[in-house]
């Protein structure tokens, strides 16, 4: 999905394709902690760093063939049915694939439960 002023400068156009993509339905406050946890879970997910932090959801296994130059482009959290305690997390994100391949404008999504007072990611 390319949009006028690709890379850093595009990042807002993504996050308002976002906002207008589902009503939001949390706290702001709430929804901005969300995003940048769920966005935290996903760089450990494409670049290693910070996996064992939520060794749960990724397990043992180092990732093989990370990502690099990786950064969030916008993010929103919209809760899961009506459930007030799962979410799901929509971020786009741009990075270098393993093969030297700048990459923009790419969908990831990660699922939190609220476990307590934390939310955990949940496959």
């Amino acid at each position: 999905m390319p949009v006028a002023g690709d890379g850093p400068a595009g990042d807002y156009a993504f996050q308002q394709v976002l906002e207008r993509s589902s009503p939001a339905d949390l706290p702001h406050t709430q929804e901005v902690k969300l995003v940048a946890l769920a966005s935290r879970i996903w760089l450990a997910d494409v670049t290693g760093a910070g996996r064992e932090n939520w060794r749960g959801y990724f397990g043992e296994e180092p990732l093989r063939s990370p990502y690099r130059d990786v950064r969030i482009q916008a993010g929103i959290a919209r809760t899961v049915g009506d459930r007030s305690d799962r979410v799901r997390v929509r971020l786009v994100w741009a990075g270098t694939d393993p093969a030297g391949e700048k990459q923009d404008g790419r969908p990831a999504e990660v699922i939190l439960v609220r476990e307590d007072t934390t939310w955990e990611p949940v496959h």
